[in-house]
């Protein structure tokens, strides 16, 4: 491919090549995974713009900031990763797309690694359409220590249900995929192995617990169940379904039934799951799903180990953070369940919890705990992640599989004890602005390291 180096100022593109990429750039923003995610809309189409119009010299991280993500002149990278998160997620969404819907598209946009230019691959062999334009390289700013504050989040309003048979799916075909094709490993950063130890070291896989909560589905029909029908449920009176009706806005009239049940997926630990079993994947790494109520002391020594949920859906976790400087604390009638510090340092809280206030269902914020230690044999690894919600579960699984976060969390860990090498063990607590139940920003809290 033919490429060519533009003067300041100038596209290196002709009016036709324009014409091409500006049609390009439509047809992704049109494709479904684009029109869910306003953020790496607005992100591709300031970027490819700005490159059309021979802006791409001006093209850095706080222009970014400040015209894509409403930054304000206080803006400070070392403080708020926002442009660096979203630009390595736009580039996994193109890089989904381009396998997928876009698999045929003439022109192929891309935002190399450490770069804030797209490039444009024209796919069609006529000569005339076989340059892309190359743009002065473009540095990421390097992340200090210091960071605390780490957004990302996409905007996710897919029905539920089907969402949940879809994530069981992926969860399924990405550990197939990992045992399958174990020795076909992608490059994962050396930080993972350091973070995530035999988790994702170790060739005989990892086993994902996802709790138990004890929950109760409901359901609204036109016509009463008889009574020996073995799926009724438990009827409710009308003053019990009132309450229902207006918290869910379900029509008027009908018959309500619960159904108790230990089966129901929690959506943040199925959400969450994909990102996880897609790192597993790249690491060559078998994995398989259990629930909590299956598990035994046994698998704690044989398996490497993730525990999912809160100390209330997943019982095998309070037994182990009992001796942990980071505990869940039980739910009474003045408080709600919580993240409890026995001996807090200065700046910490004894206790994190969401301000509820702020909004319940779903939460305005929500607190993730994370642990990770040996487990029996001292052999095996085993990692607690475990929201005060469900939605702090997902954070906790988005949070420790990027790259940048881990990155980021080493540093703090580094500043804790300077003298470490090897694997670490730690406990951190996370903390997330959530919008209409979708991560915002996650902010590190508290953290100690173990021994």
């Amino acid at each position: 491919m033919s490429t060519q180096q533009p003067s300041p100022g100038s596209t290196g593109l002709d009016l036709e090549r324009k014409e091409h990429i500006a049609a390009a750039l439509e047809v992704v923003l049109s494709s479904q995974g684009f029109k869910r995610s306003e953020r790496h809309a607005r992100f591709l189409r300031f970027v490819c713009e700005s490159t059309l119009n021979g802006e791409a010299p001006q093209l850095n991280e706080y222009l970014i900031a400040h015209r894509v993500f409403d930054r304000g002149g206080d803006y400070s990278p070392g403080e708020d990763s926002v442009v660096r998160r979203q630009a390595y997620s736009l580039r996994q969404k193109l890089q989904e797309y381009y396998a997928g819907e876009g698999s045929s598209d003439p022109v192929r946009i891309e935002l190399p690694v450490g770069r804030y230019v797209p490039t444009f691959k024209f796919m069609d062999k006529e000569p005339n359409l076989t340059a892309a334009p190359v743009f002065p390289e473009q540095t990421a700013v390097p992340v200090p220590a210091s960071v605390p504050v780490l957004p990302l989040g996409t905007k996710r309003h897919w029905n539920l249900a089907l969402f949940a048979v879809a994530a069981c799916a992926v969860c399924v075909t990405a550990g197939w995929l990992a045992g399958s094709r174990g020795h076909i490993q992608s490059k994962l950063d050396p930080v993972y192995e350091r973070i995530w130890g035999p988790i994702i070291t170790d060739s005989t896989g990892t086993v994902i617990c996802l709790s138990n909560a004890l929950t109760a589905g409901v359901r609204q029909i036109n016509q009463p169940f008889p009574e020996d029908t073995l799926t009724r449920g438990i009827s409710l009176s009308e003053a019990q379904a009132e309450p229902i009706r207006q918290r869910f806005h379900l029509p008027p009239g009908g018959f309500f039934y619960i159904n108790p049940t230990l089966a129901h997926a929690k959506m943040g630990e199925a959400l969450g799951s994909i990102p996880l079993t897609v790192m597993f994947t790249k690491a060559g790494v078998p994995v398989r799903a259990t629930q909590s109520r299956y598990l035994n002391w046994q698998d704690f020594k044989n398996e490497n180990l993730i525990l999912l949920g809160h100390g209330e859906a997943n019982q095998w976790l309070n037994p182990i953070l009992s001796k942990l400087p980071f505990q869940h604390g039980i739910t009474t009638a003045e408080k709600p369940r919580r993240i409890v510090i026995a001996e807090p340092l200065a700046g910490e809280r004894s206790e994190y919890y969401p301000d509820y206030s702020k909004g319940q269902s779903p939460p305005a914020e929500d607190y993730a705990l994370i642990t990770f230690v040996s487990s029996i044999d001292g052999r095996h690894g085993l990692a607690l992640l475990n929201g005060v919600n469900t939605e702090g579960t997902m954070m906790a699984l988005e949070f420790l599989t990027d790259p940048v976060n881990l990155q980021m969390l080493e540093q703090r860990l580094l500043r804790v004890d300077p003298k470490h090498s090897g694997i670490w063990h730690f406990q951190a607590i996370l903390h997330s602005e959530l919008r209409e139940g979708v991560v915002a920003g996650i902010e590190l809290v508290a953290l100690r390291t173990l021994p």
